[in-house]
């Protein structure tokens, strides 16, 4: 894939399925994604334009095509089932590209058709007693690396693979760190000179996208990714570990932990059967690198004393182990379906990270009015 985060990309038909008791579709299989198309529309072989879950088609576009009333409302791309058979995507015509380029399988064309990812709105929050400042993001607290979806990396996976499997959380994305400072002041110059050398560094509260608050610049007065640093004494574990003696930790340009805030009040029909809100680890950037998962567990679980993403398997990788925990997964006790499942190399490197979405999660999502998988 030419990007990694792509939701409208060029694709070949690998294969097309009949569908029992229809006359009029099938089902086409692109990578490891799945769509109902007219019968006899495409062929295997044929490439093709991919808008997948997610995807925000312009209407223009939809009305052309004569898909308007099949996408859910912002005009998204929805998952629906039909006749027993998903269908995930939407497929659209190479045709309605310029002709002025030879396309690949892989190319994204987000740009070009005019279609991007929905991202739900982000409040804008003010600092403690309304206070508003000017906020200098450090380009040291890193976003998080945002995976794939593995429909769109088929093969990622073999055999041959150690994984980590873990359950993945219908949440909020969190982000906790202590952090080199992107500017010293003249007090920090004079700690540092008389040998402190953690007055380099601050801590840093964040969700995916928007950095919350920090030692240097303020915090707010409420939201909930202070509130859980708050439950968990995050801030302090986190000194502690870096100035601990018995370890002496380098961590270059700071470290950084990347969880999950779940629980009452946090998305829509997904409070987990929760009265309050939770955290649970699931990634850390040490030195300016991801820790592998065996290591991430040991240091989010074990030393900082705190909760670790449930591991449903850790072990070869194979298909049969992979759909045992995706399909007909629900929350304990309850009739709503699981998200889905994160799967990590043992080695942690990115390139070999990838998500995998329950079908069942996307068509209860749709009914509910749910916000679509992040």
């Amino acid at each position: 894939m030419e990007n990694q985060n792509s939701v409208c990309f060029i694709a070949k038909i690998s294969e097309i399925r009949e569908i029992p008791d229809a006359q009029n579709i099938e089902q086409a299989l692109i990578g490891g994604w799945e769509c109902i198309v007219k019968k006899d529309s495409l062929k295997v072989g044929e490439l093709v334009v991919c808008a997948t879950t997610d995807a925000v088609i312009p209407v223009e576009l939809s009305n052309e095509m004569g898909v308007t009333n099949y996408l859910r409302k912002g005009n998204r791309v929805r998952t629906v089932k039909l006749k027993g058979v998903y269908s995930e995507c939407l497929i659209i015509p190479l045709e309605k590209l310029p002709n002025t380029k030879k396309y690949e399988v892989g190319d994204d064309v987000m740009d070009i058709l005019g279609i991007h990812k929905y991202e739900p709105p982000v409040r804008t929050l003010e600092l403690g007693g309304g206070r508003k400042i000017k906020w200098t993001d450090n380009p040291n607290f890193s976003i998080y690396y945002k995976f794939p979806n593995l429909k769109n990396k088929p093969g990622m996976f073999t055999t041959d693979d150690i994984v980590e499997i873990t359950r993945k959380i219908h949440g909020t994305n969190a982000r906790y760190g202590i952090i080199k400072k992107n500017k010293l002041s003249i007090l920090d110059r004079i700690k540092k000179l008389f040998g402190n050398k953690w007055a380099e560094y601050e801590f840093i509260v964040g969700s995916h996208n928007v950095e919350k608050g920090s030692d240097s610049q303020g915090f707010y007065d409420t939201n909930v990714w202070y509130d859980i640093e708050k439950k968990y004494d995050i801030k302090n574990k986190l000194w502690n570990y870096v100035k601990d003696k018995t370890i002496r930790p380098e961590i270059g340009n700071g470290i950084t932990i990347y969880g999950e805030i779940y629980g009452a009040g946090i998305q829509k029909g997904y409070d987990y059967g929760l009265k309050d809100i939770r955290f649970a680890g699931f990634d850390i950037i040490e030195k300016d690198r991801y820790l592998n998962p065996i290591n991430s567990k040991l240091l989010i679980k074990n030393i900082l004393d705190l909760p670790y993403v449930d591991v449903l398997h850790f072990g070869s990788w194979s298909q049969e182990v992979q759909d045992e925990f995706v399909f007909d997964n629900f929350i304990y006790g309850t009739k709503t379906p699981e998200e889905g499942i994160v799967i990590k190399h043992v080695t942690g490197e990115r390139s070999k990270v990838a998500k995998v979405i329950n079908p069942s999660y996307l068509i209860y999502g749709e009914k509910n009015n749910i916000g679509d998988s992040h």
